[in-house]
C-alpha cells in the first residue's frame, strides 16, 4: 500500500523532530520528543488533572463525558528514557473518548537516572493502587509502556494480587535483545526505532542486567493466567515481531491475545491521530477493546 499524504508529514515530523543523538545531551533529547507531541493540544472539553497515585506523579485525563469510576492505566513510551505523562495528553485524550473511561499517566522514574526495576516498581506501585480504588480497570501502553504494561501484570500475577479486566499495547518494545526478525527486515522502513537505538536505550535502562530480564523484555516472562491482550502494531515497525511473539505466546499460554497489524504504519502512529486517519482508527479499535473487557 503506497503511504499516504499524512503519514509522510508524520515520517518528517519523527525525523525533523530530534537533535543529532550523537551530539545532544538527554535533556536535549527529552525537551524535543515533548515539544513534538506537544504541539498537538488537548481539547478544552477535557479535564486534565496533575497529582499523585501511590507517590508516583501522574496525569489524569477525561474526555468529555467520559466516565470517572472506570479506569486505563496508559504507560507512557520513550525507551525508558525519554517521554513524559504531560507529553501523552493528547493520545491519552483521544483513548479517553474512544473508551469512555478515564485515563491515568503514571510518570513512573526514568533511566539512566533510575535503572531496571525503578520503572517496574512504580508502575506496580500505581496500578496496585488504581486496582484497589476503582471496580472496572484496564492497563496499556506504547513502545516501552507496552512493555512496562505487561511487565506489570507479570509482577501483579506472580504476587497473586487483583489484575485488570484488559491490556491494550501500541507498538510494545518487549525484547531488548532484539532477537525478531523484524528488527533486520524492517530495518529499511521504519524510521523512528532501530536496533542501534535499542541497544542504546537497553543499555541506559538495564546498566549491565540481562537483556532478557524478563521484567525489562516481559517476551521472556511466563505469560500464563494473564487477562485479555490486544497488541497494535505497523506492518513497517522494527518491532513488528515483538507483537507477534507476544500474541502467539500468550495464546499458547491459555490466554487469549490479538494482534492487529496497520498497513505501513511508523513506530506509535497513534500519537498522530489528529492529522492521521489510521491512528484516530487505532485509538479507536484500542477504546473499543478496552470498553467492551471493561464493561464485562
Amino acid at each position: 500500500m503506497a503511504r499516504t499524504d499524512p503519514l509522510a508529514r508524520v515520517e518528517k515530523m519523527y525525523v525533523d523532530g530530534f537533535p543529532d543523538a550523537t551530539d545532544a545531551s538527554i535533556e536535549d533529547l527529552r525537551a524535543s520528543y515533548d515539544a513534538l507531541l506537544l504541539q498537538f493540544p488537548v481539547p478544552e472539553s477535557a479535564t486534565v488533572t496533575e497529582g499523585e497515585v501511590a507517590g508516583v506523579p501522574t496525569v489524569t485525563v477525561t474526555a468529555a463525558g467520559a466516565a470517572t469510576d472506570r479506569v486505563l492505566v496508559w504507560f507512557h513510551g520513550g525507551g525508558y528514557v525519554l517521554g513524559s505523562a504531560r507529553a501523552f495528553a493528547e493520545m491519552a485524550h483521544g483513548l479517553s473518548r474512544a473508551a469512555g473511561v478515564t485515563v491515568i499517566l503514571p510518570d513512573y522514574r526514568r533511566a539512566p537516572e533510575h535503572k531496571h526495576p525503578a520503572a517496574v516498581d512504580d508502575a506496580v506501585l500505581v496500578a496496585t493502587a488504581v486496582l484497589e480504588q476503582y471496580g472496572a480497570v484496564a492497563f496499556g501502553g506504547d513502545s516501552a509502556g507496552g512493555g512496562l504494561a505487561v511487565a506489570t501484570l507479570v509482577s501483579l500475577r506472580d504476587r497473586g494480587a487483583p489484575l485488570p479486566a484488559a491490556a491494550v499495547l501500541i507498538s510494545p518494545l518487549l525484547d531488548f535483545s532484539r532477537s525478531g526478525a523484524s528488527i533486520q527486515s524492517n530495518a529499511a522502513t521504519d524510521i523512528a526505532v532501530s536496533n542501534a537505538s535499542i541497544t542504546d536505550l537497553g543499555a541506559a535502562y538495564l546498566q549491565g542486567q540481562d537483556e532478557r530480564t524478563p521484567l525489562a523484555s516481559p517476551l521472556f516472562a511466563e505469560l500464563h493466567d494473564l487477562p485479555p491482550v490486544l497488541a497494535l502494531v505497523g506492518s513497517a515497525e522494527v518491532l513488528l515481531d515483538d507483537s507477534r511473539r507476544l500474541t502467539e505466546k500468550v495464546n499458547a499460554a491459555g490466554g487469549t491475545a490479538e494482534l492487529s497489524v496497520y498497513d505501513d504504519m511508523c513506530h506509535v502512529w497513534t500519537l498522530f491521530a489528529s492529522i492521521l486517519p489510521e491512528g484516530a482508527q487505532a485509538l479507536d479499535e484500542a477504546g473499543a477493546f478496552v470498553k467492551k473487557h471493561i464493561q464485562a
